[in-house]
């Protein structure tokens, strides 16, 4: 085998990226008005958590989800219209069709191959009419299944004692990677938003790492909330994995035989964008980038940064085939972790999926400020002034959530997407004092639709007491808490 390096771009790889202010930071002297939830958003909440795992539509998750007012539900949710019948072909919009159904305890993993590639998910999306799923992911039925009461109850629970939001957007028809450019870029480098992938199945050793170069270029100048964050003050913390050295981040190794690339360093992991630039691994940034297991510790003991991101170890991801009660029970003792942290009453957490991972959905996406924006998402919103069971309308996407982070911390703007992007400040109440923390099982035995709070774990939380299972926290031996 050989290893072949790849030669970092030095026209500015190692200097910060100049940062634009388009914006009036809040409160400022002549700035914008700002209404009582912004207020109240500026008053109460100094910590801003983004958790995002991966690959579910809205539809996929919640597209039974209170879809009558009850008691649980006050709202009621944009899922999936009655009679819904997706065409086989597109060319036969009247023809044979598939019913979304219910997946059961054998689909929490799936083994059926779901592209989510860039053609993929235009072709699924076929110019809006939403039609071509069945073509696209060439999965059988399973892109047209969706999880319930009785297989995401954990993901339920949450939804119902804190806040939804069904009209959120990923911000790109294509895969994980530009899509996670966008969460803290609000913009994508073009080999990949037009490609939908660095490397491909067919391509071979020299194909591919020409891309990758391509790639590494365009990634070292585009600016990014790491710019707007240098020499700010603002604390923050990527919670994935340590970045180590560039020169081993963009190496690639080949097979001589095969030409076909073994393995490539983590300048190319789809979930940490940032990795890819040259900057990320100087004195100014590279300490902000740890591994996502430190997250309970830095919540335990009240030291939350003002701004954190958290990425899920693989197997906890929701990746198909991965198993989803696994991820359901992570996504727990993340939300437990905050909850029971110190920091908890100043806290807002956003969680998200960072694609459709090839599951149907029946919104058409819009576009915004030129961008066609990709398959619709869950957004949930859980602090201590979050109403109990809210479901917002209210329209936002991935840039929406980096607006916000910026808004906050007077941290300027990017691009047109995220200077522009609507706040997500949805179903929160001002009014009342901060609510007692709710804990949820991660023991997925244990877990139940409605939220059941005779469970064990429910009794009155200590704060920096919550320690998490050691599943999330010791890996088995040659695996580290990332392993895209």
């Amino acid at each position: 085998m050989v290893n072949f390096v790849l030669l970092a771009v030095t026209v500015a790889v190692m200097m910060a990226v100049p940062v634009d202010h388009f914006v009036v930071s809040p409160r400022a002297p002549g700035g914008p008005t700002l209404n009582t939830n912004q207020v109240g958003f500026l008053d109460h909440i100094n910590h801003i958590v983004f958790v995002v795992i991966e690959n579910h539509a809205y539809d996929n998750l919640y597209g039974t989800y209170c879809q009558v007012k009850t008691n649980l539900c006050p709202n009621t949710g944009d899922g999936l219209p009655a009679g819904t019948c997706v065409p086989f072909s597109p060319m036969e919009p009247f023809g044979a069709c598939i019913r979304p159904w219910d997946f059961t305890a054998k689909n929490w993993s799936l083994d059926t191959p779901l592209p989510h590639t860039y053609l993929a998910s235009h072709i699924a999306w076929n110019n809006g009419s939403m039609n071509g799923f069945y073509a696209a992911e060439y999965s059988g039925l399973d892109p047209f299944g969706h999880y319930n009461a009785s297989t995401i109850p954990i993901y339920w629970d949450l939804a119902e004692k804190y806040a939804l939001a069904d009209n959120f957007y990923s911000s790109i028809l294509s895969y994980s990677l530009p899509n996670h450019w966008h969460i803290v870029a609000g913009q994508a480098p073009q080999i990949i938003a037009a490609n939908g992938t660095i490397g491909c199945d067919t391509c071979r050793g020299n194909v591919v790492a020409e891309r990758d170069r391509i790639y590494l270029s365009e990634a070292n100048q585009t600016k990014s909330i790491e710019d707007l964050l240098l020499h700010s003050g603002v604390s923050w913390k990527y919670y994935d994995y340590a970045l180590g050295s560039y020169s081993r981040a963009i190496s690639i190794e080949i097979n001589e035989t095969t030409n076909r690339i073994v393995t490539a360093g983590k300048a190319f992991n789809v979930l940490n964008p940032q990795a890819a630039k040259a900057e990320s691994y100087n004195a100014s940034f590279v300490n902000h980038f740890v591994f996502n297991t430190q997250f309970y510790s830095d919540a335990r003991s009240g030291n939350l940064p003002s701004l954190s991101w958290v990425i899920p170890p693989g197997q906890d991801s929701d990746h198909p085939p991965d198993n989803s009660t696994v991820a359901q029970t992570w996504l727990a003792s993340v939300v437990d972790a905050v909850e029971s942290s110190p920091d908890w009453n100043s806290t807002a957490l956003y969680i998200t999926w960072d694609d459709y991972g090839g599951f149907y959905d029946h919104v058409d996406p819009p576009t915004f400020a030129g961008q066609q924006l990709g398959f619709r998402v869950p957004l949930l919103i859980i602090s201590p002034y979050t109403r109990a069971g809210a479901i917002s309308p209210t329209f936002g996407f991935f840039e929406s959530v980096l607006r916000l982070m910026e808004w906050r911390f007077h941290l300027g703007c990017i691009t047109e997407l995220d200077c522009t992007a609507p706040l997500p400040i949805i179903g929160f109440d001002w009014t009342m004092p901060p609510r007692a923390p709710i804990l949820f099982p991660t023991n997925f035995s244990e877990a139940s639709y409605p939220y059941n709070p005779s469970w064990n774990g429910s009794s009155a939380v200590l704060s920096g007491s919550y320690v998490p299972p050691s599943e999330f926290t010791v890996f088995p031996d040659g695996e580290t808490p990332d392993v895209d």
